[in-house]
């Protein structure tokens, strides 16, 4: 359920790029046309030029670790990851996907810092406040994952998705109620989507109160 929450919210902001257009290698661009194709290795080759030309676009070590991890090299993805929110500190978007590279990893206490870094710097962005949430909750920091799924569910009240997995989170901490209602919100919202009443049956209360 939370991959699929993911998947059906996920909007990557691409932050502005250094530089003039001008002055943009067209290793970027050619590694641009393969990752769309799904040729990853010639991906990462360009990638990777572009890095060698522009070392200091944030952008350009994002695009490259990120085509690192969708062939399985998470290793390598991980050093270009962090340089990239290195080179710029202040901006959310790095802390984000360095964060959602830890955890895909298994590192939650790192994933956490990122994303709690990403939230802070864009409070309005409802997705990062959800992907924390969920990071708390696979680390089972679930108070924790509540406060933040409670603020996605403010921010877009109308994503059942995000009903749905605070009322996991509640399922997971044993307020029965709390849940019940977010699932039912989220059936209201979402009302061909029959995992949110199964939701419901399984607590073990009729599907309208």
């Amino acid at each position: 359920m939370e991959d699929q929450a993911a998947n059906k919210t996920l909007v990557r902001r691409r932050p502005a790029v250094r530089g003039s257009t001008r002055r943009t290698s067209p290793h970027f661009s050619r590694g641009e046309l393969y990752r769309r194709y799904g040729r990853l290795q010639a991906a990462i080759a360009e990638y990777r030029r572009a890095v060698e030309l522009h070392p200091e676009n944030a952008y350009y070590r994002y695009k490259l670790g990120d085509c690192y991890a969708a062939a399985g090299y998470l290793s390598q993805a991980v050093v270009e990851l962090e340089m990239a929110r290195n080179l710029c500190p202040e901006d959310g978007f790095y802390h984000f996907w360095l964060g959602d590279l830890y955890a895909r990893q298994g590192r939650y206490h790192d994933a956490i810092a990122e994303l709690e870094q990403a939230a802070l710097s864009a409070p309005e962005d409802a997705y990062y406040n959800m992907r924390l949430g969920l990071v708390y909750m696979q680390a089972g920091h679930l108070h924790q994952a509540v406060g933040a799924l409670r603020i996605a569910v403010g921010l877009a009240p109308g994503n059942a998705s995000y009903h749905s997995l605070l009322g996991d989170t509640y399922v997971r901490l044993g307020y029965e109620h709390e849940a019940l209602l977010q699932y039912r919100h989220a059936g209201q919202l979402d009302p061909y989507d029959s995992d949110y009443v199964e939701r419901v049956r399984r607590i073990g209360a009729p599907e309208a109160a």
